[in-house]
């Protein structure tokens, strides 16, 4: 048989002549007729997919065009940083469903139970595949839905609808026991993830993602040992990096059996995943050992995760088998707290704060050549030197010439001002029709906005100012003169943000100070937005 790369993909059309479904699985005829329809092209482009390209062609076509007409420092990087954002873009259009969920990631070494665990939580015992040999690393993100489905999406883009069996199918690949090491073929290279909706799953702002394990088991085989698995060297290892780093939180799975946190598995989370926040303890199979000895050894995982300078967030010894919690904390206790705040995306406030980096350069240009300008004026009219004819030529000469330069800078501004406007128009079109909900300002506290302040504009998202309440008023807002600024810098908090408080009139009264952080530049309508705290005592 020839090696996956080398298959000819005629051969497998007249496998789709018969549905997968009236074949069993077992045989390897029904796994090409699979395999056929699994790397078949799309028949439509993916809800978004237009728009995206849109974008994605305004991006590539204005950006640079407008850096290098204006000559900005650091376009390349900023490019980059522009790309890596298209990039993130695109996931949302292939995988809206996980826009807006909290995904927990499952990690640990090949057979700790990682597979078992999530069907445990799921209360079922076959929603996914468990083998007793490694034999994919596709990411699969498990989700609530009102009715069961299973979905592939494949390296084209096309979405193929799935049944129980065909992910059992996917999951062994074409490695029977009494396959020859050359007739082994993983659908791995042809999908990129697969997605299990459940209506069991009571959680709805989440997605758990089954991770491959990090390790492979060995085996013998003529005397030698050798590895395990379709995918040669460190594949799993590779592929389970790239899976948890995308992760908002991670539950660890080690084996009770095992007895300990193994040494690779921490150099692993620590040195190759770099996780940094707090982890999610399990220790698995916790029906196996003898009851005596469990204690000891969830005491002796746990402090190792500690000594290794992971943060605990809860530590559970489980079972998945009778789904049951033998000691310490109850996961599901730890999903509810995650579940309770749906996550939103940020990535319009990222466009707007790159796009902004540019406005900013060309009005700091801007700003130091009027500086200039206004300096030689001064040096003219005040007579102050004594020139030659050349020399007042040559300073008449320069001054027009900074005059130009500060045209082309508010020349660059409003059209790079624009061509932000456009990418924002464009992004908002885009994240409505597939659904996604972008964080707001309101989302993060209550609001303050300052309009027409050219010292405001220049700040970015994140600084951090301080205002005063001068006035109060229950049909006109609240107005705070901000420290530091100019003396005629205020912000207003309008009604609508004040009817979030109890007591507003007492909130805002006069006198009181107020923590403002930048939440948004929008150089387009010279308005900036903050949000509002009570200033730390």
């Amino acid at each position: 048989m020839a090696e996956a790369d080398d298959l000819d993909l005629s051969e497998l059309e007249g496998f789709n002549d018969t549905p997968v479904a009236e074949t069993p699985r077992s045989t390897s005829d029904s796994r090409f007729r699979l395999l056929a329809t699994l790397i078949s092209a799309p028949d439509m482009l993916p809800t978004g997919e237009i728009e995206f390209r849109e974008l994605e062609k305004l991006i590539q076509k204005d950006f640079l065009r407008l850096t290098a007409d204006i000559g900005i420092p650091g376009e390349s990087a900023l490019y980059a940083e522009l790309l890596n954002l298209v990039k993130k873009i695109h996931e949302l259009v292939e995988f809206p469903y996980l826009a807006n969920k909290n995904i927990v990631a499952v990690g640990g070494e090949f057979s700790a139970g990682k597979s078992c665990f999530l069907n445990a939580i799921f209360g079922t015992s076959d929603l996914l595949p468990t083998n007793a040999r490694p034999t994919t690393a596709i990411p699969t993100y498990l989700t609530q839905e009102n009715a069961e489905a299973i979905r592939a999406l494949n390296t084209f883009g096309r979405r193929q609808d799935l049944n129980r069996e065909e992910l059992k199918a996917i999951s062994h690949g074409f490695n029977d026991d009494q396959a020859e090491a050359s007739d082994k073929i993983s659908f791995y290279h042809i999908l990129k993830t697969l997605q299990v909706q459940s209506p069991s799953m009571r959680w709805k702002n989440i997605a758990f993602l089954d991770t491959p394990g990090y390790s492979k088991p060995k085996e013998t085989v003529d005397g030698k040992d050798a590895v395990l698995g379709t995918d040669a060297g460190n594949t799993d290892e590779e592929k389970a990096c790239e899976h948890l780093s995308k992760a908002d939180y991670l539950i660890w799975v080690v084996g009770a059996k095992d007895g300990t946190f193994q040494h690779d598995g921490i150099v692993f989370l620590r040195d190759k995943v770099k996780w940094k926040k707090p982890l999610y303890l399990l220790v698995n199979k916790a029906d196996e050992p003898a009851r005596s000895n469990l204690p000891d050894i969830f005491n002796e995982i746990c402090g190792k995760a500690e000594s290794a300078g992971f943060t605990v967030a809860g530590r559970s010894a489980y079972s998945s088998a009778e789904q049951k919690v033998y000691l310490g904390d109850n996961p599901s206790d730890w999903f509810d707290k995650i579940d309770s705040k749906r996550k939103l995306t940020t990535l319009r406030g990222q466009f707007k704060e790159i796009l902004g980096k540019v406005i900013r350069k060309c009005d700091e240009i801007e700003s130091a050549c009027s500086s200039y300008k206004d300096l030689l004026a001064r040096i003219e009219c005040g007579q102050s030197l004594e020139l030659s004819e050349e020399e007042a030529d040559k300073l008449q000469h320069l001054r027009e010439s900074l005059e130009k330069e500060c045209d082309r800078r508010r020349v660059a501004v409003t059209a790079f001002s624009r061509f932000s406007d456009k990418v924002e128009k464009q992004l908002d079109g885009l994240l409505t029709v597939i659904g996604i909900a972008e964080e707001s300002a309101s989302d993060v506290g209550l609001t303050a906005i300052g309009m027409q302040d050219a010292q405001l504009l220049r700040h970015k998202k994140g600084d951090k100012l301080s205002g005063t309440v001068v006035s109060y008023s229950r049909f006109n807002g609240c107005w705070l003169s901000v420290a530091g600024e100019n003396a005629d810098c205020r912000v207003q908090i309008k009604k609508a943000e004040l009817e979030k408080v109890t007591d507003p009139a007492k909130y805002f009264a006069v006198g009181k100070k107020f923590d403002l952080t930048v939440y948004e530049v929008n150089f387009s309508k010279s308005q900036v937005l903050l949000t509002v705290t009570p200033a730390a005592k």
